[in-house]
């Protein structure tokens, strides 16, 4: 898997762009970077574009990356997940089932162009 996480929108947003297969390592090192940027005032959302990476072996494990991540943020900024693009409309339901509590700040997306207009709602409140 490649991922890659910076900040974009003039360093309001952290992006975190993930192709491939994900491993726990990779989502964790992921996870840290995109907290030790999100501690920056200036910041005020995450992009997570999943769009071209893999399904994981199971709908359990994709719940808890996802929650992982959204869980390890220190404070809490609206996050647009864009889910991969190989998720079937079951496998993307069986995620949402598997999650504990996606906290309020928190959405799930098919494209870029909606999660990005979501979190430029936020921006111009």
């Amino acid at each position: 898997m490649t991922v890659r996480v910076t900040l974009i929108d003039g360093g309001s947003v952290v992006e975190i762009k993930a192709s491939g297969q994900a491993t726990r390592r990779e989502a964790g090192w992921a996870t840290e970077r995109a907290r030790e940027l999100s501690g920056n005032s200036e910041v005020t959302a995450i992009l997570a574009d999943c769009l071209g990476a893999e399904r994981q072996k199971s709908p359990q494990l994709s719940a808890e990356m996802i929650e992982n991540f959204l869980f390890a943020l220190e404070r809490p900024l609206p996050s647009a997940y864009i889910v991969p693009q190989v998720w079937d409309e079951s496998y993307a339901q069986a995620v949402r089932d598997e999650l504990i509590e996606l906290p309020p700040h928190a959405r799930f997306f098919t494209d870029r162009e909606t999660a990005l207009d979501w979190l430029a709602s936020f921006q111009a409140a």
